[in-house]
């Protein structure tokens, strides 16, 4: 019985043993949409930053008669912004006029140009949320599984948003000057670059680039400097495994992902998961963001950060953690909050300017 046993023990855990892993040995094993790529290196090029709010990511287009009945598309952020990005593959002379371009909703479905004091131009693409109210009948076609007599008379209601046409974008660029250099963001692109073959961007907020050191150095520009650097050295394959399996297996991250560089008194890397709870999923039809990051502080005016062979070592450890004899995953699997809760390392040696 002792020998039974053990074997059923033996078995319950190769079970629990996920496949080989196949580390990515080269970027076009990472990312295969070679349009967006293009686009965002372009952007990468030309130093332009990608502003999208956290409630940007939360919106998307949907039919609904009540929580039980409804469908949802993916969200809409990255197929927009792609959409936009892609018209400077044709007009690419339009990047050197503008800093940073931003995906929000606004009052109007307008494209607004707005101008910093220090000269920093920002396109700002405003979108509108619609909804449309309707009665269930006989030749509506239902928003999930069922008789239509079960749903007849009921409220409909569909949710769309309206977004400025390219045209917009385009007159309100060619009505711009070329863009004056601006010292918080002057700083070596191939980070940016780096991201861009990755189908990814950087988490950017605009309160990000104002932030400086006691001696006036603006930390955003050092940390892109010194980022830059690294990307120079040895390939990072745990790295360009996980932007693989995110853009493969999270809802949010399909056609574009995201990388934090995140204000904190504790340098961490890792895996985030940006999400309001299962209570938010169901009743709105969450899908929350998932993204690598690591994190940075500035003590005594020395900069600290955490470096891409920190991050590879972290990921490296994530991967093992994932693939090995575990009785229990230490992640979600679904693409609705992909690697749930995340995974995090603390970080002891920093990197000082």
């Amino acid at each position: 019985m002792k020998i039974v046993g053990f074997v059923l023990v033996l078995v319950g855990l190769q079970s629990c043993v996920s496949n080989y892993i196949r580390l990515p040995n080269s970027v076009a094993q990472v990312y295969s949409n070679g349009e967006v790529q293009q686009a965002l290196m372009l952007a990468a090029q030309n130093n332009i930053l990608i502003h999208v709010p956290e409630a940007t990511t939360r919106e998307f287009e949907k039919s609904e008669i009540d929580q039980t009945c409804r469908q949802m598309r993916e969200p809409l952020w990255s197929e927009k912004l792609a959409t936009y990005l892609n018209e400077f593959r044709r007009r690419p002379e339009l990047l050197s006029r503008f800093h940073v371009i931003e995906l929000k909703r606004g009052d109007k479905s307008d494209v607004q140009v707005q101008k910093d004091l220090d000269g920093a131009v920002t396109l700002s693409i405003q979108f509108v949320k619609v909804e449309n109210y309707g009665k269930v009948s006989i030749q509506t076609r239902l928003p999930c599984k069922g008789s239509v007599a079960e749903y007849l008379g009921r409220d409909l209601v569909k949710t769309d948003y309206d977004f400025p046409a390219i045209d917009s974008l385009v007159l309100a660029l060619q009505a711009l000057p070329e863009k004056k250099p601006v010292p918080r963001f002057q700083f070596a692109n191939e980070f940016l670059l780096y991201l861009a073959e990755r189908g990814t961007i950087m988490k950017f907020t605009h309160e990000m680039s104002f932030e400086k050191t006691a001696q006036g150095q603006y930390v955003m520009a050092e940390l892109l400097n010194r980022l830059a650097q690294e990307t120079k050295d040895a390939f990072k394959q745990h790295t360009n495994y996980w932007f693989k399996q995110i853009n493969a297996h999270s809802k949010q991250a399909q056609l574009i992902q995201m990388f934090a560089v995140i204000p904190d008194k504790e340098l961490k890397a890792g895996v985030r998961v940006d999400t309001r709870g299962e209570v938010s999923q169901r009743v709105h039809g969450d899908s929350d963001l998932t993204y690598l990051y690591i994190t940075y502080n500035v003590e005594k005016d020395t900069l600290n950060y955490v470096s891409l062979n920190q991050l590879e070592k972290c990921l490296q450890t994530f991967t093992q953690d994932m693939s090995g004899f575990k009785l229990r995953k230490p992640a979600a699997s679904d693409k609705e909050s992909y690697l749930k809760p995340g995974y995090a390392c603390n970080i002891q040696q920093s990197q000082k300017t």
